[in-house]
């Protein structure tokens, strides 16, 4: 997967994109139940092909698929399920436009109000923390969206292209994340940081007996840092691969840790954009 960091380019929402975001982010909860479930060729038709780079189309990167026809089809699924309304009949006021340019009005469809929020969030993070799992089975990726207030938006991706939405308590996604990075409860207990040159560190963690490598990044405040979480049959070990902006050399010196259950979720902790800045506090507002 590419170096990951929010969307750069300013999407078009309109405030009934924002008021279905906010709809959407008040279904939070620790024990946060699948809000919805989209897959890659949905998400391309809501939203275009740009919208998958981020974290992957497994579906549609496919060879034997043909996008187009795909996103095609996956749109019509939508109508029919009464998520997307095409034309103008039946459609609600989308209000005045809240960021980006362009006239609501000529939107070829409306989405339902919730789906509207989701697409709006995946496209507004403040902030961003993927984790890129690959087992023998294959490669899935567990996204975290973070917005002002503690707003959180999960997007699990599957190997076969199913993005699942959830929305997630701020102070519950670090066990997440642990249970995410540590999907046979590995973890045994705490080592000392062992130094060794990235090289050696890389090869150690990809050895034969591993059973789980996730990577793990975070992007805030257009900075970001990096971490390797590798899993065997009766340890976990991290090695911290620093700020994005400084990438390690392949001799260059760095530690490698045996983590416990607890100390894990922490060190995933300390990775979370805790402070997320809200921009009606920065106009003196709320």
């Amino acid at each position: 997967m590419s170096e990951t960091a929010p969307p750069t380019t300013e999407p078009t929402l309109t405030e009934r994109d924002m008021l279905g975001a906010m709809e959407v982010l008040s279904t939070t909860s620790d024990q946060a139940a699948v809000l919805v479930v989209l897959t890659d060729e949905e998400i391309m038709a809501l939203d275009g092909a740009s919208s998958l780079e981020l974290l992957g189309s497994p579906y549609l990167s496919q060879e034997a698929i043909e996008t187009e026809s795909a996103a095609a089809s996956a749109l019509r699924s939508l109508v029919a399920r009464d998520l997307v309304r095409p034309g103008s009949e039946g459609r609600e006021e989308e209000g005045e436009v809240v960021t980006g340019s362009g006239d609501p009005a000529r939107r070829p469809v409306q989405l339902d109000r919730r789906l509207a929020g989701v697409i709006a969030l995946r496209r507004i993070p403040e902030a961003m923390v993927t984790a890129q799992r690959t087992l023998a089975g294959g490669t899935t990726t567990l996204a975290h969206y973070f917005f002002p207030r503690e707003g959180v938006l999960e997007e699990y991706v599957t190997i076969d292209g199913f993005h699942h939405f959830a929305v997630p308590a701020l102070p519950s996604v670090a066990e997440r994340l642990r249970a995410f990075v540590d999907p046979f409860e590995a973890a045994g207990e705490d080592g000392e940081p062992v130094a060794m040159s990235l090289q050696d560190a890389v090869a150690s963690l990809e050895g034969e007996g591993t059973r789980s490598l996730s990577v793990v990044t975070t992007i805030a405040e257009g900075q970001g840092r990096r971490a390797t979480v590798s899993a065997d049959s009766g340890s976990v070990r991290v090695l911290d691969n620093g700020p994005l902006e400084q990438e390690a050399e392949r001799t260059d010196e760095v530690y490698v840790s045996a983590v416990s259950s607890e100390r894990l979720r922490e060190v995933l902790d300390l990775m979370l954009p805790r402070e997320v800045e809200d921009p009606s506090a920065a106009d003196g507002e709320g």
